[in-house]
């Protein structure tokens, strides 16, 4: 299940609530983000995970990558 909790890009406020580094928001933790276009897994290195500007810039990557895609196929049109 995708919730803010288990974002790469939530930092874990009080109360339940989680902060997103993207959006400088405050969310329920088990709030559902299935159409959040930022989510990301988290990412654990030597069983510490990521810091999330690293989140934040590996989804940056990942949506750069589609819009490529989109841009390609658009122009390859006949």
């Amino acid at each position: 299940m995708k919730t803010c909790l288990n974002c790469g890009l939530g930092i874990k406020d009080s109360n339940d609530l989680v902060s997103c580094f993207k959006y400088k928001t405050l969310n329920n933790s088990q709030e559902e983000k299935t159409n959040c276009i930022y989510y990301i897994e988290k990412i654990v290195e030597d069983g510490e995970p990521l810091p999330p500007i690293q989140h934040l810039l590996l989804a940056e990557q990942e949506l750069g990558k589609r819009k490529m895609k989109i841009s390609i196929n658009d122009g390859l049109r006949v």
